[in-house]
């Protein structure tokens, strides 16, 4: 019984879709609304290395766990404080077509909310790492709260253009045929290089004065229409 009931909705289907292709091929318009909001970013990024060059492999490796150990065992003591661990390298140094040296290097990626605990803990770290980016964004939940606020405020405006059209082609009503919402997001790239750039001499005395700045969020919505005319 059941093989047979999705056979039936199968050969039903497509007359289904035909129908409505024929339905939908006229009095038909293009519309799309976009919202965007300046957000705070509430979440500090900063990256940094640990690394070393020496003769021998094992002794470049050797170094740079000397200087991350101490660090990770800062970071475990303490809360608040998201970090990761990646990018742990060795690679030859060449010299005239040979091997004349190694050099290894490990990064840690650490994130907070608090600006000040986390430029402050750097400032510490510095002692055996090099800071090599810092940048800031919009936490995740922030983020989607404001995502849905805009989407909301999209197709109200989507809804106002329909409504615009259907009244000035003197239509009596119109139905979606097709709507989109995506998401975007971007950081002013002035600022963030700024940021970057005054990261490596910020750093140089303990607890910087950082600035996070602001995340453009963007909501466009688009889609198509068809006017009914009674």
């Amino acid at each position: 019984m059941r093989h047979t009931l999705i056979l039936a909705i199968a050969l039903i289907l497509p007359f289904s879709l035909s129908a409505q292709a024929e339905d939908i091929n006229y009095n038909l318009y293009q519309l799309s609304a976009i919202t965007e909001d300046e957000i705070d970013n509430d979440v500090m990024r900063v990256t940094l290395l640990a690394t070393h060059q020496a003769s021998v492999a094992a002794e470049a490796n050797k170094v740079v766990n000397r200087q991350m150990t101490p660090a990770l065992e800062v970071l475990k003591k303490t809360n608040g404080i998201r970090y990761e661990t990646g990018n742990y390298q060795t690679q030859p140094i060449y010299q005239n077509q040979q091997i004349a040296g190694w050099k290894a290097s490990q990064e840690v990626e650490l994130k907070s909310t608090d600006f000040n605990q986390l430029s402050i803990l750097v400032g510490k770290l510095q002692k055996d790492l090099k800071v090599t980016s810092m940048g800031f964004e919009v936490s995740k939940a922030v983020r989607q709260k404001a995502e849905q606020r805009l989407s909301v405020d999209a197709l109200n405006q989507f809804k106002e253009r329909a409504l615009l059209i259907q009244k000035t082609m003197g239509a009596s009503g119109y139905q979606v045929v097709s709507i989109d919402v995506n998401t975007d997001s971007h950081r002013p790239p002035v600022r963030y290089a700024m940021m970057r750039a005054e990261a490596a001499t910020a750093y140089d005395s303990p607890g910087p004065a950082v600035e996070g700045g602001n995340s453009t969020i963007k909501v466009n919505v688009s889609g198509q229409i068809q006017l009914i005319f009674n």
